[in-house]
């Protein structure tokens, strides 16, 4: 399920939302998807066993007390037991799950039980930072997902496809979440209530699902592809199979198409059928074939495309040479290659690799990865990526716990490489200061020649900017003619109109002419540049700030994705607010004051660093870099290289005291965060 955001905020969407998508959709699988296929799991289990779940619970009421203290203080009060399975919650139903039946469950069932059980418990610890970890909820979702697939296998046909629609809704359905949705969702940490808003506020439910399915019910009598066509890329002159499944065993009336015209057969190219399963074949691809394939069944069809390449497949970022890793930590492998391809196969030790609890096997595009959480010894050896005609591997060397010197050099470093980090964002500041200022300054001086006059009387609550219906904004609802109607004593500048004017000119120069009037002091527009320039800033906390100096990296970057006139100063270059440099810069700046233990590792120092870099070197379409010759780029650019070099040598406490300097408070009390942990740390260590 893909959650979108409110478009008008593009600040708020990149630093907030994101988080909170992934975590609703989770909850979702969780909390919705994943008790129907365990109810169906356990009442095939009670069929088998031809006992009463209440007589199980019953009989194995010791079972319950030693190893699931919780569950059983749910399930069992006083001398009653709660056999009511509808009014289990997910735990609850993995606990009883497992203590009844995982010795009659099959291993692909064990283990996707408990990855629900194991994501259920843990959802309590990333409720806090739901709106951080950008990717923590993204990769646990895919991983659910998928083993939901395998766990309803083997259950009850409706129970199946409940779940798998489900499933495929909550990754396909799009809705819109707004802010003060996302208000609701962290005025409280209790993940029921978090379900009910997400029911509540219109993510799909279980009754869209079933009342959807019944919709196509009507049209098909009950016919469905269970099974669908897949997107499929394959090189040229290899075989290509696409495949689907009818929930009829029915061979015959079904016509497959290509680009809308029947598909013709030939010597190289088959349809084949049998008990519902369907077939086409093609035994050497040619451009020819590309297209888009569609199996059509009377009123139901299912389409995929077929894409053939003409290019041989090459990596174009190996899978580092080696990776050394401490006991029980966790890996990240990753491999990029140069086209879209079908999935690689993993080996570790010669063996194929399969995604379970632990080890997570991704495809984004063209690039690959394969995580590793909690290694262990017996994760060590060598890992390869195989691509058929390409691989590329490495090896991994684990660090037992009974290393324990090493073990501390290593978490001193990591630790030692987040506050270079924090230097390398501090000296990216420094790099945009000079510039910052001469454009804040230069924009204010073009604005008050156009405009001619002053005012120093308006402020953000009596201004009346335009007519409502000469509103330039996108979001009209948010700006001060909306604000009109509730109340009436707001009126046109006085001034000529100055100050209307002037908002106008902001929210038109604004990239999504969304700007932050609460970051602005209107009476001063006439007279204080960096009070029209923290209007770019899409979050609070700039009211007031006078220079560069005053304003954190954050906010810079800020000004210089949203502010249009900034990039009108740097001639032809490209910004977008998602993937341009100072975008991916924000983003780097988000993961390093996100970091849940203040640790990163040289590779990621080195990508932060590199992309700091582009900012300061940023190019335009004819390779200028117009930044180069601003004040304190090059220095700038100097102790960015020094930084990556090693070549700084770091004082904790000096250090903190330049940051505080440069108004980095939110890196201040990280800081302070990061030394109390890391006392905690050095402290364990010296009692191991």
């Amino acid at each position: 399920m893909e959650i979108k955001t409110n478009e008008m905020n593009p600040a708020k969407s990149c630093d907030v939302t994101r988080g909170h998508e992934h975590y609703l959709s989770h909850i979702l699988l969780l909390e919705q998807a994943s008790p129907i296929a365990l109810k169906a799991i356990i009442k095939r289990e009670e069929k088998k066993c031809g006992k009463d779940i209440g007589i199980l619970l019953i009989e194995n009421k010791d079972t319950f007390k030693t190893q699931y203290e919780i569950e059983f203080l749910q399930l069992f009060q006083r001398e009653d037991v709660n056999d009511n399975i509808d009014t289990w919650d997910t735990l609850q139903l993995c606990a009883v799950t497992f203590a009844l039946f995982k010795s009659d469950l099959t291993e692909p069932e064990v283990k996707a039980i408990q990855c629900i059980y194991d994501q259920r418990k843990d959802i309590e610890h990333y409720l806090e930072c739901a709106s951080l970890t950008y990717n923590t909820y993204k990769e646990k979702q895919y991983l659910l997902h998928n083993q939901l697939l395998e766990l309803i296998t083997l259950i009850d046909d409706k129970a199946n496809l409940d779940c798998k629609r489900m499933v495929f809704s909550f990754q396909s359905k799009t809705i819109k979440l707004s802010e003060s949705q996302i208000g609701k969702l962290t005025q409280t940490d209790d993940i029921n209530t978090h379900l009910k808003i997400a029911i509540e506020e219109d993510v799909v439910t279980e009754n869209d699902i079933i009342g959807e399915e019944n919709d196509q019910q009507l049209q098909t009598n009950g016919q469905t592809f269970t099974e669908e066509l897949q997107n499929k890329t394959v090189y040229v002159n290899d075989s290509a199979v696409l495949t689907c499944k009818l929930n009829i065993p029915t061979d015959e009336n079904v016509e497959w198409r290509k680009d809308n015209k029947p598909v013709e057969t030939s010597n190289n190219l088959m349809v084949m059928s049998k008990n519902g399963n369907h077939w086409l074949a093609i035994s050497r691809a040619s451009l020819e074939d590309l297209g888009q394939y569609t199996c059509i069944y009377g009123h139901i069809s299912t389409s995929a495309d077929l894409t053939v390449i003409d290019e041989a497949l090459r990596v174009v970022v190996d899978l580092p040479v080696k990776i050394e890793v401490i006991e029980h930590g966790n890996i990240d492998i990753e491999c990029k290659v140069n086209l879209l391809s079908s999935k690689p196969i993993w080996r570790h030790k010669g063996e194929s690799l399969q995604s379970s609890c632990r080890k997570v096997i991704l495809a984004n595009g063209n690039t690959h990865k394969l995580m590793i959480t909690n290694v262990t010894l017996h994760d060590e050896g060598e890992y390869i990526i195989d691509f058929g005609n390409v691989s590329s591997k490495t090896t991994v060397q684990i660090q037992g716990e009974k290393d324990i010197i090493h073990r501390k050099q290593i978490t001193h470093e990591l630790y030692r490489n987040w506050m270079r980090g924090a230097l390398a964002l501090k000296y990216l500041k420094i790099g945009l200061e000079g510039f910052s200022n001469k454009v804040v300054t230069k924009q204010h001086n073009d604005l008050m020649k156009t405009l001619g006059n002053t005012c120093n009387t308006c402020t953000e609550r009596s201004l009346l900017p335009h007519k409502q219906d000469q509103c330039p904004r996108q979001g009209k609802h948010q700006c001060l003619c909306a604000k009109s109607q509730k109340n009436k004593s707001r009126q046109t500048c006085p001034n000529g109109g100055f100050c209307g004017n002037v908002y106008n000119r902001i929210v038109c120069k604004h990239r999504f002419q969304d700007p932050s009037f609460t970051n602005t002091d209107v009476q001063k527009w006439s007279s204080d540049p960096w009070s029209v320039a923290t209007c770019f800033i899409n979050t609070s906390g700039y009211k007031g700030k006078q220079s560069a100096k005053d304003v954190d990296c954050s906010g810079l970057l800020s000004m210089c994705i949203n502010n249009i006139y900034i990039e009108m100063m740097l001639g032809e270059v490209i910004i977008d607010g998602k993937i341009d440099a100072f975008a991916q810069a924000r983003e780097a700046r988000n993961d390093i004051l996100h970091s849940p233990n203040y640790e990163l590792s040289e590779n990621q120092l080195n990508k932060f660093i590199k992309m700091f870099k582009e900012v300061l070197e940023i190019k335009d379409k004819h390779g200028n870099t117009p930044l180069k010759g601003e004040p304190g780029v090059a220095n700038a650019l100097h102790l960015l290289d020094m930084v990556q070099q090693n070549q700084i040598e770091i004082n904790l406490e000096h250090e903190m005291r330049e940051l505080r300097a440069h108004g980095m408070s939110r890196l201040e009390e990280k800081y302070e965060t990061a030394k109390e942990q890391a006392s905690v740390i050095a402290n364990a260590f010296e009692y191991c």
